[in-house]
């Protein structure tokens, strides 16, 4: 009986598995310049990890289910809060600033769409232990350095951001309720989905007057330098300053460019706390490429003492199509230094000496089928191998072996001590 995968998930040939670690080995190399350590958590852990501070979203995509003592088990859906947990499990002995970065495989049960399945890896980049701005510039600026080190320019891409303190002070001021302020960031969070009388029909049902939806309207569409900061409470002056100096450190790193200032970004409304930011292809055709912010109260949330952070979350969906889109993946070949020939079954043994002294430093190939010379030519040029050492008993007299270059098809003999 033939078995079928499971919807939303995915089988990773060979060709696949290469794209993929192009994305892993690129996000490596660029958040491990900026001195970023490798960790990761369980698959599995308690259900009550993300029902704790994940709003409702994420509780009801989860793949749950009871251990043989009962427990209620989740299969990882995201590993913040897994990091939240183990920062305060030892956040006494960790140095600060915590700089890391993990590649989770992550599972939510949902409904698989372009760019969305139940099964995908995210490259989570987290900075910890420090309040300053400069922290959510340089946790940017990697997001940023990681698109342009796939080929991506300022006309590719962009990065929206906000700081929610100041959005929240926005809408206080129009005299909107603060028990109302989350319903309100919901509707304006789902504004880019919907008619325009719809978002209206959606304000209206929370009871705000046309007067408060005009302001909001406004709000959306306002520039940074028009923000009147006499109008903002205590909290929303704060966040206008750490826009600011956010801001200025941008400025530093040379990147603004990439950067909008954007009062329609709502996220995280359960533990985004300051600054929110996501990365966007510019023509916006695709959901978000990235997106993460300040989260300065999680890890007191999971049992630990105040300890402020920054970080975002990058999957390898929406990345993976974005960049096939703009023509940015690599053809990335099946890459063989050395093919090792034998020409009879009698040198089979020493081609395998031969194999295993090259396998030292490159990457070798062995036939494996005894099949003849010409069909061993076809099989090495299909795997991209770059040379062919062939291996025959009158070679082997005199210690040598032909070598041939599969770009020029020049042949040479060469000692086997010389190998």
């Amino acid at each position: 009986m033939k078995v079928q995968g499971l919807r939303g998930t995915r089988d990773f040939f060979p060709e696949k598995m290469r794209e993929l670690n192009y994305l892993f080995s690129t996000w490596k190399s660029v958040v491990e310049g900026f001195g970023y350590e490798e960790m990761d958590g369980p698959m599995l852990e308690p259900a009550k990890l993300w029902t704790l501070k994940s709003g409702d979203e994420i509780p009801e995509q989860m793949y749950l289910f009871k251990d043989k003592k009962g427990m209620d088990v989740a299969v990882r859906p995201e590993l913040t809060p897994t990091l939240a947990r183990m920062v305060a499990d030892k956040q006494k002995a960790l140095i600060k600033p915590i700089k890391w970065y993990s590649i989770p495989r992550c599972w939510r049960y949902e409904a698989p769409q372009t760019g969305r399945l139940r099964e995908f890896f995210q490259l989570n980049v987290d900075c910890l232990g420090t309040d300053s701005m400069q922290a959510d510039a340089e946790v940017i600026v990697t997001a940023i350095n990681i698109m342009k080190a796939f080929g991506c320019t300022k006309e590719d891409f962009f990065i929206r951001l906000c700081n929610r303190k100041l959005i929240s002070s926005l809408l206080l001021s129009f005299n909107i309720k603060k028990k109302d302020l989350q319903e309100v960031s919901r509707w304006i969070d789902k504004k880019e989905k919907l008619f325009d009388k719809d978002f209206i029909k959606g304000l209206k049902s929370l009871e705000l007057g046309s007067g408060q939806i005009d302001a909001i309207k406004d709000m959306l569409k306002m520039d940074f330098s028009k923000v009147n900061v006499n109008e903002l409470n205590e909290e929303g002056k704060q966040g206008y300053n750490e826009l600011k100096e956010l801001i200025g450190y941008l400025k530093d790193y040379n990147v603004l460019d990439f950067c909008k200032i954007d009062f329609s970004l709502m996220r995280g409304f359960d533990y985004y706390t300051s600054t929110v930011f996501e990365v966007y292809d510019a023509s916006m055709e695709f959901r978000a490429i990235a997106g993460g912010g300040r989260y300065d109260d999680l890890v007191k949330d999971f049992g630990g003492d105040r300890c402020p952070g920054v970080g975002y979350g990058m999957g390898d969906v929406v990345l993976g199509l974005f960049l096939l889109k703009k023509g940015k993946m690599p053809n990335l070949q099946r890459d063989v230094d050395y093919y090792i020939a034998p020409v009879s079954k009698e040198v089979v043994k020493q081609s395998i000496k031969i194999a295993n002294k090259l396998r030292k430093k490159f990457r070798v190939e062995l036939d494996l089928s005894n099949r003849k010379l010409k069909k061993q030519f076809d099989y090495a040029d299909a795997i991209n191998a770059a040379k062919i050492v062939i291996i025959g008993e009158r070679d082997l007299k005199l210690n040598k072996v032909t070598i041939r270059d599969m770009k020029t098809g020049k042949e040479k003999k060469v000692k086997i001590s010389e190998l």
